[in-house]
């Protein structure tokens, strides 16, 4: 019977290293798919604020130019 109770700790250590690998490896995945994520996330916000200041910067040419054009009216009036 020793011989069995030598062999059983030496298989259960075996089978707690491959779930620990697995663990192991699903968590280098999990890490992996976040990195990506972020990635994408960043890029895509870098595409959002170009747009955004493309926008802000096209609204205000035309408040200058709607501002221009009334100062323009009023100074002609008589």
């Amino acid at each position: 019977m020793s011989d069995a109770a030598e062999t059983s700790p030496a298989k259960e250590h075996v089978a707690t290293e491959q779930p620990a690998d697995r663990q192991s490896a699903a968590s280098a995945r999990a890490e992996e798919l976040v990195d990506q994520a972020g990635e994408r996330l960043g890029y895509f916000a870098t595409l959002v604020s170009q747009r955004v200041q493309w926008a802000v910067a096209r609204a205000r040419e035309e408040a200058e130019d709607i501002w221009a054009e009334a100062q323009n009216i009023r100074n002609k009036r008589p």
